[in-house]
């Protein structure tokens, strides 16, 4: 046997039972693709991406990755370092072109994470170089009862700090606003 050439299996019908196990394992590999991933799967994996992929990528890519990007746990943390949810930002613009839109506010952005979510969000994260209107965040507050802010680097060691805070926060305006028209 010359050491320089490959070895080979036994021939059957003109193919050798190597060149069959490579076209079987090519078959294979073409027959898996991420968008035949179990929907649980595809799930686990979106949990893990961004505010931004999970708007404005994931679910254009197919109709599987659609679907499973409506799975209220892939919306679970709203992480909004990854993002510029103001009006006229690049984040904002690209996501009324995705969604044709004809105008976009910030409060309707929120009702889309809420209804992803059904209402189920956990954690909002809030970078302190962004303003979110006190009202909307009370908003999402009520809508989201289980909702908490973290806002790093800011390191809140009593869960339920914020939350309790900016209702507290909320509460106290209305009362003096009220005692004002009075």
């Amino acid at each position: 046997m010359d050491v320089g050439s490959p070895k080979r299996g036994k021939i059957h019908k003109g193919k050798s039972v190597a060149d069959e196990g490579t076209a079987m394992s090519e078959q294979a590999i073409n027959d898996r693709q991420w968008e035949n991933l179990p929907t649980n799967c595809l799930v686990d994996i979106f949990q893990k991406l961004s505010l931004h992929d999970l708007t404005l990528g994931v679910p254009f890519v197919c109709k599987s990755w659609y679907e499973a990007s409506l799975d209220p746990s892939c919306w679970k943390i709203l992480d909004f370092r990854t993002i510029d949810p103001r009006p006229g930002s690049e984040f904002t613009e690209k996501f009324k072109h995705e969604y044709r839109l004809d105008k976009y506010q910030f409060r309707g952005f929120l009702n889309f994470l809420i209804r992803r979510s059904c209402k189920l969000a956990i954690l909002l994260i809030h970078p302190p170089s962004q303003r979110i209107p006190i009202n909307d965040l009370v908003y999402i507050l009520k809508e989201c009862p289980k909702l908490d802010i973290y806002n790093p680097p800011l390191s809140v060691k009593n869960p339920g700090l914020m939350r309790k805070f900016i209702l507290t926060v909320h509460e106290t305006i209305l009362r003096r606003a009220s005692y004002e028209f009075m």
